[in-house]
């Protein structure tokens, strides 16, 4: 695995039902040489299927609370539903991908440290055996955002939620990936007047958090970019849709890039 070519792509679940879209130019990506991870989130569906089940999603600056129904809700929808979904499409389009989750291999450790949220871990370590091992098999590891709670109490508290792009972040930051990409719903990071900015610096990208310009779910998102920058060479946040994606590694500037 030649950390030089390695992408990690976060695909949030808004854009969950726009594959064709956001996902159609993986082939020529991976014809280009390129390593793919992909990391899904999938809230809006957790949403969707937790209000058919009477469960009222709750969020905390950008953040799911996860209380034991909402968890299993998580669990099955997030490694269920979606993950298996998002591989059986790449599957059909001759991706040779993979789905686990962050308990797999015992890939993401977490614990509990904001008792507001319940049941959402703060990652703790990142074993990336099983990932590397699949991209040394040219497969393309598709992840779901669940962790191990090494703090663990009963088999109710062994499982944690955790945000998507925490997940993706650390995972490029631990392989000191080239790239790391978000695909949202929206065309990159906005400053006070509605712009997308299509460069910003890390002071750049924390001030707009602190000054409360960036606000709910794209707040983890960019908080995510920011941390991710200790070991990633390039952070991107981009709409999914269009050509978008492979516009990045033609070295087109689309979205909003964060540089060191």
């Amino acid at each position: 695995m030649n950390s030089e070519s390695l992408s990690v792509i976060k695909i949030g679940g808004s854009t969950i039902n726009d594959w064709d879209k956001n996902l159609a130019q993986l082939n020529h990506i991976l014809d280009m040489g390129q390593s793919i991870i992909i990391v899904h989130g999938g809230g809006k569906t957790v949403s969707e299927w937790g209000s058919k089940l009477g469960i009222r999603p709750e969020f905390v600056k950008g953040l799911r609370k996860t209380d034991n129904n909402t968890l299993e809700v998580a669990i099955s929808i997030l490694s269920g539903l979606v993950n298996s979904k998002l591989v059986s499409y790449l599957n059909s389009r001759k991706i040779n991908a993979v789905g686990v989750s962050g308990l797999s291999g015992n890939m993401i450790m977490a614990n509990v440290t904001n008792k507001e949220l319940g049941l959402v871990g703060e990652i703790r370590s990142i074993n990336t055996d099983l990932i590397e091992n699949l991209l040394n098999n040219n497969f393309v590891p598709v992840i779901s955002p669940l962790g191990i709670n090494q703090d663990q109490k009963n088999i109710d508290e062994s499982i944690l939620n955790i945000n998507a792009d925490f997940v993706a972040s650390e995972i490029a930051k631990t392989l000191r990936a080239n790239k790391l990409i978000y695909q949202t719903d929206v065309d990159g990071i906005k400053d006070e007047k509605g712009r997308v900015i299509p460069k910003m610096t890390l002071d750049q990208a924390k001030n707009l958090i602190y000054s409360g310009i960036v606000v709910g779910g794209m707040v983890p998102k960019l908080q995510s970019c920011i941390d991710s920058m200790q070991g990633v060479d390039h952070s991107h946040i981009i709409n999914g849709s269009g050509n978008t994606l492979i516009d990045i590694f033609k070295g087109k500037r689309v979205g909003t890039e964060i540089i060191n």
